[in-house]
């Protein structure tokens, strides 16, 4: 570890951590996490924001695909020619990963990202650490060093300090996101609730079958006698199975499948600009208030 990093107290960094990375990286790990059920898991990602001297700010994220030389590098290079028509601003200032201390082998990942920029940043998120541990967030966020270590110049990391600045939309996203309640009460958010309705559902169809499958089983072991009217039932539902296993069936529930979708989507877009433009009206009616108040005070 102590050939690895090193404590810093002269980096001049200014650097900025939007909430948006944050949430990124936490869903990326919880995905992998419950994907490969273990606790062990590492995800990788890439830093995306603005550097304007020693002014860095990160904006955004997104995942990156690993191989086992490291770092997908060819996967890396279409993603960012993809974020780049979207924002032009925007440029890759580093990368991301999880676990609770630097590893040798990241000095050879933070190699391969040299060559999207020459001094990249390093952000490790520890996921190991509990949410009662206190309000510090286990975020460490590195610089790229080159040293002289034993007449031998070497690639360290030094940790630099850094803030989390927040925007308008951002505060009002995040305090969504913090109120929202597992269990769908009335301080979470209303679609929560009806996922959560949708699972139980699910949970419950998923009981049921197993019961029918176990019934059926019973039965042709001869362990439960036959109820000749319950099968019947059982063979009519079955039989409504195949009639939706077809080509033209599938082009259809995509379609409409997909519709849903950027209905969806369209509809989240409004509601969204409509809180948006809300909080202009309420910012203009404050600020005319403000500008007419000042402006009577000067005449008398």
């Amino acid at each position: 570890m102590s050939k690895v990093v090193k404590e810093s107290d002269t980096s001049t960094l200014n650097i900025a951590l939007h909430p948006l990375v944050i949430i990124n990286i936490s869903d990326h790990y919880t995905r992998q996490r419950v994907r490969s059920h273990s606790t062990s898991t590492r995800v990788f990602g890439a830093l995306l924001g603005v550097q304007s001297g020693r002014r860095v700010e990160i904006f955004n994220s997104f995942e990156l695909a690993t191989t086992a030389q490291g770092l997908d590098t060819q996967y890396f290079a279409q993603k960012q020619e993809q974020i780049k028509a979207v924002f032009p601003n925007y440029d890759v200032l580093g990368w991301y990963s999880t676990g609770s201390e630097v590893l040798p082998t990241d000095l050879d990942l933070n190699k391969q990202v040299l060559q999207f920029n020459e001094s990249p940043l390093y952000l490790l998120l520890d996921a190991s650490i509990p949410t009662t541990h206190g309000r510090e967030l286990p975020i460490t966020i590195f610089e790229s060093e080159l040293r002289i270590v034993n007449d031998v110049p070497a690639m360290i990391f030094s940790k630099a300090p850094y803030k989390i600045e927040t925007g308008e939309a951002e505060r009002i996203s995040v305090d969504h996101i913090a109120h929202v309640s597992p269990t769908g009460g009335s301080e979470g958010s209303i679609l929560i609730a009806h996922l959560g309705g949708m699972q139980n559902a699910i949970n419950m169809l998923h009981i049921r079958i197993k019961i029918i499958l176990s019934f059926i089983e019973a039965t042709q072991r001869g362990e439960v006698a036959p109820d000749h009217a319950l099968l019947r039932q059982i063979a009519s539902m079955t039989q409504l199975l195949p009639c939706i296993n077809n080509n033209l069936f599938r082009e259809s529930f995509l379609r409409e499948y997909n519709d849903t979708l950027l209905v969806t989507y369209l509809a989240s877009i409004t509601k969204g600009t409509n809180g948006i433009n809300e909080l202009i009206d309420k910012f203009n009616l404050t600020y005319d208030r403000q500008r007419r108040s000042r402006g009577f005070g000067w005449a008398m």
